[in-house]
């Protein structure tokens, strides 16, 4: 360490008014410690989250003397995120530096940001993706019909010969793909499928051959990140995401199946024990099919019994909002309230709100802000934006404007 931190011990456990906080954080935020075979102790973990952000933040004596009196006493603690990876080696590592984030935006726009969600939330992050027309627009017909045959047995290979990374081997009309023993083989592989439906090398039809010999078996520790692998529900995302891309075939894919693919993902991520599933699907208003994804989802049997629809089972990975670029009208609120006490879905987001207090350095006064917010409501935020800081340059305008992602909570 940079400096030895003062110890001040709390005692043996956390205080009475807190009767799940040791299971809550030896469950979750306490790291096995592999070299003695035991779990971390608050101090411990105190230590080693209190140095990382130290070094992270350049931080002075005595801002490090406020951060530990306050953390030491349980007054105020870092992230989740930061409390599990804070201070690793494994976050040492810029390949990991978003391992530290609690929440992530993306903008669907190819087959790499499908990959970027699968990779982030392989490492703890909520995933964030944007599905507006714009944006899913972009996306590659879906040419190629897959079909998928998995191959080998998990644990197969022994360990010292597992492949690290994917690799894909293509002969004629026939696609294999080795899935890597890694966080980048597990993303590669899902990504490569997802890039077969339409590459133009094949004929229309793929003949996919998923080999799964070289993973790890559940049980086995997950060197670096912490905790235990599983791979349990791997083998069935293939089939899966194919399903999905197959009755999409001819086409382009609408903002319920990009929820679907991504949210197939989530479901292997939370079965492999790397975390609870977090994600948020923003959708423009007026896409009724994504604003009731996920109506019915329970369905009730001649029987009686209840059951979920298994082809959108997976839609419970992640919230799903409408995001007004015009002022929602007061009976759409209302409306979308009664949704949500129905259903717990239905969520809204006025835009411009959301982007009027991501870009508070610019709209430093009420006025501006209003004065922003009239022209955002008109459809000339951009427009607006132009005019009053002309020192900033077009690619920082569109992200400006792209900030609602980063800032959901304007419902």
């Amino acid at each position: 360490m940079v400096r030895e931190l003062e110890r001040k011990h709390l005692g043996a456990n956390f205080p009475e008014t807190a009767p799940a906080a040791n299971p809550v954080f030896f469950r979750t935020y306490s790291r096995r410690q592999q070299s003695i075979g035991t779990r971390e102790t608050w101090e411990e973990v105190c230590d080693r989250t209190l140095q990382g952000l130290i070094e992270l933040g350049k931080l002075n004596g005595d801002e490090a003397a406020i951060l530990e009196r306050m953390q030491r006493n349980l007054k105020a603690l870092p992230s989740g995120r930061w409390l599990w990876v804070g201070g690793t080696n494994w976050l040492a590592q810029p390949k990991n530096f978003s391992g530290a984030y609690n929440c992530t935006s993306t903008n669907v726009i190819d087959w790499k940001a499908f990959g970027l969600m699968m990779d982030l939330a392989m490492m703890g992050c909520g995933t964030g993706a944007i599905l507006e027309p714009k944006y899913i627009n972009q996306l590659p017909y879906i040419r190629n019909r897959l079909n998928v045959t998995i191959q080998g047995d998990i644990g197969k290979t022994i360990a010292n010969e597992r492949r690290e990374f994917t690799e894909t081997k293509v002969e004629g009309n026939c696609a294999t793909i080795y899935v890597g023993d890694s966080r980048q083989g597990w993303v590669q592989s899902y990504q490569t499928l997802l890039e077969l439906s339409s590459d133009e090398r094949f004929n229309e039809e793929v003949e996919v051959i998923v080999d799964i010999s070289d993973i790890r078996k559940a049980g086995e520790p997950l060197q670096g990140f912490g905790g235990m692998a599983n791979p349990v529900k791997l083998p069935g995302l293939y089939h899966r995401c194919a399903a999905i891309l197959n009755k999409a075939v001819g086409r382009k894919l609408t903002s319920v199946e990009c929820c679907l693919l991504i949210d197939e993902a989530a479901v292997t991520i939370v079965a492999g024990n790397i975390r609870r599933s977090a994600g948020i699907r923003q959708g423009i208003d007026t896409d009724t099919a994504f604003a009731d994804a996920k109506a019915n989802l329970w369905q009730q049997g001649e029987d009686g019994n209840w059951r979920i629809d298994p082809e959108r089972d997976a839609l419970r990975m992640a919230n799903h909002t409408r995001v007004f670029h015009q002022k929602p009208t007061l009976e759409e609120c209302v409306n979308a309230v009664r949704k949500q006490y129905y259903s717990g879905e239905g969520a809204i987001q006025w835009a411009g709100e959301a982007v009027a207090r991501a870009n508070v350095d610019l709209l430093t006064t009420q006025e501006l802000k209003t004065d922003f917010l009239q022209a955002y409501q008109q459809g000339k935020g951009k427009d607006w934006l132009q005019e009053k800081c002309f020192h900033i340059n077009d690619n920082e305008i569109e992200h400006r404007l792209n900030r609602f992602g980063l800032n959901p909570c304007g419902n």
